[in-house]
């Protein structure tokens, strides 16, 4: 049996559980056998990732949550000639463009030998020319990142030139040459590095929150019989030293909260993943109680959020990342599913994807 197989690695969490919880191990592989033989297809390490062994929650709510081996059948809502434009935000911010959505300002597009077009954007093609342009003071401040990548990999803030130095200084003190800032680079697909304004944090967050701006997971089902419908909403809310608020499966050190979609108020903030997950109730840098911050002009965040799902009628299941910005929301991106944002959602929610909403969809799709 591939569950058993597979199981030795998780014999050190095993004991902790018994040792910290008293479930004893025979419990815990029973479990975790009956799961992995439902559709949602938990094994070990999403038992252990969701905390599904504590009592606080009923099998029947154990077996709505959704395990990485079933992650296509979520996937198969989205049309997969559409994938496309939620893997290249080049494609993507083209898209938002012309169906007045808002999105980052893209100051230039770094692609050696081709030139990808986007409004306001510089093309960069040549590796002299990219140096050049990182000589420039203008061009500082600027964030950067893969037009074909997630979980901030290849990301970075850099905030100033140093021409004494011929480096590019990054917010925290690190600094790379010039002539060693391609080595950064994680454009793998090879689409493209993007250069754009920093986005400004909403100026009533940062007392509570800091100057690093915010971001929404906004999940969204959308289909032709029934427009779109927020099915979750969780903030990420940087901490420390961070540059980006990603939450990296806990280990950035960032903060995930849940969101009343009602009111945008928090319900529950987490950091840390699986065993290590803790509740915050405070933000760990202002002290601000987390109970009383709500989502800035909520009602139009979510208006701008369906108005930007509406433009993608073949995506059926959206994850949409949108900044809290000093102008109003911005969509960042929109993401397929398996990109963190079921794992983070499941995790403080306390609440399988599958619920009746989820269901329903999926029956309605014939999934």
């Amino acid at each position: 049996m591939d569950v058993l197989k597979h199981f030795a690695a998780y014999i050190p969490t095993m004991r902790r559980v018994a040792t910290e919880y008293g479930i004893s191990p025979m419990r815990q592989l029973v479990e975790i056998i009956h799961l992995s033989r439902s559709l949602q297809r938990i094994g070990p390490g999403d038992y252990y990732a969701y905390r599904l062994f504590e009592d606080s929650l009923p099998m029947s709510e154990k077996e709505r949550f959704v395990g990485w081996r079933a992650e296509s059948r979520l996937d198969a809502l989205n049309e997969s000639e559409w994938h496309c434009l939620g893997l290249d935000k080049v494609l993507m911010y083209g898209l938002f463009n012309s169906n007045g959505i808002r999105f980052p300002e893209t100051r230039a597009i770094y692609l050696p030998g081709r030139c990808r077009p986007l409004v306001g954007a510089m093309a960069i093609t040549t590796p002299e020319d990219l140096r050049s342009w990182l000589r420039d003071p203008a061009n500082y401040p600027f964030f950067s990142k893969p037009a074909a990548s997630g979980f901030a990999r290849g990301a970075y803030f850099a905030e100033r030139y140093d021409a004494q130095a011929d480096q590019v200084v990054f917010k925290g003190g690190a600094s790379v040459k010039v002539n060693d800032f391609e080595g950064l680079f994680c454009d793998v697909e090879r689409l493209g590095y993007l250069f754009q304004v920093p986005i400004r944090q909403d100026p009533r967050l940062v007392p509570s929150l800091g100057c690093i701006v915010s971001s929404l997971r906004m999940m969204v089902l959308l289909d032709e019989d029934q427009g779109p419908l927020l099915h979750r909403c969780f903030w990420k809310l940087p901490t420390g030293a961070n540059t980006h608020d990603n939450y990296e499966g806990g280990r950035s050190g960032n903060l995930a909260a849940g969101i009343d979609h009602r009111t945008g108020g928090i319900t529950r903030a987490i950091t840390g993943f699986g065993l290590d997950v803790v509740e915050v109730t405070h933000h760990p840098d202002s002290g601000a109680p987390l109970s009383t911050l709500y989502v800035p002009d909520w009602e139009a965040v979510v208006s701008f959020t369906f108005q930007a799902a509406l433009s993608l009628p073949k995506l059926r299941f959206q994850q949409w990342d949108i900044s809290l910005s000093d102008q109003g929301p911005v969509a960042l991106e929109v993401n397929l599913f398996g990109s963190g944002g079921g794992t983070a959602s499941q995790l403080v929610y306390r609440k399988g994807l599958l619920d009746e909403t989820m269901q329903s969809f999926l029956s309605r799709h014939g999934l």
